[in-house]
């Protein structure tokens, strides 16, 4: 019996040992996975958090332009720091000054220029009068006939008109009257294209009309009127409130006003096949502690029209500088002699400004391009009377300039940054 209860005795504690030497065995794993878990942890790059400052400024068009107003050119680059960051801005110096040199030398009191690359939405230059620094961003112009590109884009991209439909419309190709075109003796059978770069008013309010309001408000919103977002200087468009109006808006002569940044970047969607890009004046923030860089990228904003319609709408473009409002223009005469090899297209606008400043508002907002080269652009001057140079060739003397900086650096000239 005692050697029962010994044996009983000793096997308990046996088997009391065992479970305790389990339960360390257990316990000692676990907290060496966790050991192994967190150094694992540490060694797992986690994602980059940006900075407030990165994100206001991708956010906030209008944060970027206050900054780049405080830039000063370090090497070649514009760049602002703060002492904790540095932005760096995707303005081209030796593009930007050149231009600002031009302006001075032709005596622009009130004007700008703006250029965007159309495969990156990247802003080359931005140009103000010096006496009224900030009309780049002001969106109080009106379109004049540059709105015909939205008219045109819609109707070509519905497939209401072709670049070679004609229209019977009335009245002489400057009538500012839509009852004359509608109702006028005088008729004329009217090309599209031939149309679009004589700016023929009468074409485009009948066109208007075939396009409808529904419609053409549905493009004039694709391209960015009345858009609220990014804090960008988009247009303004009054919706036309009957046929009359529709004629007068479609033809340019409604109530829409815009800025030259607008104007630009319905020129960028147009050479970019139809596909809208933010425009951005930053290319990269740089931590200054830390070293990080955060790059900027190209960023779609939306499909505006198809491939097709862009490319029509460009060689209307072309045909304006070829044969239509600007071809007789002394400064687009030169470039052809100059530059054969740079092609230059766009849409003139121009309206008789009755607000400050008084005088005649001229636009040409469009493109040039040599070899794999594309600039989109907007230039406008208001004028009086006296004026050494139009708004209209603005746009050929910043495409002489464009051309000049292309051949520099074929040539091995250095310059301060590539002009894309």
């Amino acid at each position: 019996m005692k050697k029962r209860k010994l044996f009983l005795l000793l096997l308990i504690l046996f088997l009391l040992s065992g479970l305790s030497f389990l339960m360390n065995q257990t316990f000692g794993n676990e907290d060496s996975l966790r050991e192994e878990q967190l150094k694992e942890s540490l060694l797992i790059p986690t994602e980059e958090k940006e900075p407030e400052l990165v994100k206001d400024l991708k956010r906030d068009f209008m944060f970027q332009y206050s900054l780049f107003k405080k830039a000063t050119l370090e090497g070649a680059s514009y760049v602002y720091s703060n002492g904790r960051y540095k932005v760096f801005f995707t303005v081209n110096p030796e593009f930007q000054r050149t231009l600002e040199e031009k302006f001075k030398r032709f005596k622009v009191k009130y004007g700008a220029f703006v250029a965007i690359e159309p495969s990156t939405g990247k802003v080359l230059a931005a140009v103000s009068s010096l006496e009224y620094p900030d009309l780049t961003v002001k969106r109080s112009f009106p379109t004049a006939s540059t709105f015909k590109i939205v008219t045109a884009a819609a109707a070509l991209d519905l497939g209401v008109a072709s670049p070679d439909t004609v229209l019977t419309c009335g009245g002489v190709g400057d009538s500012c009257s839509p009852s004359v075109w509608l109702n006028s003796r005088l008729q004329l059978k009217r090309k599209f294209s031939q149309s679009f770069a004589t700016s023929a008013n009468p074409f485009f309010g009948n066109l208007g009309r075939l396009v409808g309001k529904e419609n053409l408000l549905k493009y004039a919103k694709l391209f960015g009127f009345n858009d609220t977002s990014y804090n960008f200087p988009w247009g303004i468009l009054r919706p036309p409130l009957d046929d009359y109006e529709l004629a007068l808006t479609a033809a340019g002569l409604g109530d829409t006003r815009t800025s030259p940044f607008h104007e630009a970047l319905i020129a960028q969607t147009v050479v970019n096949k139809g596909l809208m890009l933010k425009p951005t004046l930053v290319s990269k923030v740089v931590d200054l502690r830390s070293g990080k860089v955060f790059e900027f990228k190209p960023e779609p904003v939306r499909k505006v029209i198809s491939e097709k319609t862009a490319k029509e709408i460009k060689e209307m473009m072309v045909l304006t500088v070829k044969v239509g409002t600007v071809s007789n223009r002394k400064y687009f005469r030169r470039l052809k002699f100059k530059y054969s090899q740079l092609v230059i297209g766009g849409k003139s606008g121009t309206l008789t400004e009755r607000s400050y400043p008084e005088g005649r508002c001229e636009w040409f907002t469009g493109f040039f391009s040599l070899g794999n080269k594309n600039v989109a652009f907007s230039s406008l001057a208001v004028n009086n009377w006296l004026y050494y140079i139009s708004g209209y060739e603005i746009g050929a003397v910043a495409a002489e300039t464009f051309a000049k900086l292309v051949k520099n650096e074929e040539g091995g000239v250095k310059c301060a940054s590539s002009v894309r």
